[in-house]
């Protein structure tokens, strides 16, 4: 098993009701639940990141949307 790194967070007391709940209604720990919801936003950052530079690299290419054809083109 990888080495882990325990973090401790702090939410207001509705929110980790809420999370608690869900968690239990799910069948799942309050760290899986926290896991899920790092992993999504990292992966959302990331994402968000790549479009960010693919935006920049077509824009220094003189890159149009009708360059890409589909969807992009309308």
């Amino acid at each position: 098993m990888p080495a882990t790194k325990t973090i401790t967070i702090s939410l207001p007391a509705p929110r980790g009701r809420e999370s608690q709940k869900v968690a239990r209604a799910e069948g799942r720990t309050g760290s899986e639940l926290g896991r899920e919801t790092g992993w999504q936003y990292q992966a959302r950052h990331r994402f968000q990141s790549l479009a960010a530079q693919g935006q920049k690299n077509a824009k220094r290419l003189g890159l149009t949307p009708e360059d890409f054809g589909g969807p992009f083109a309308e």
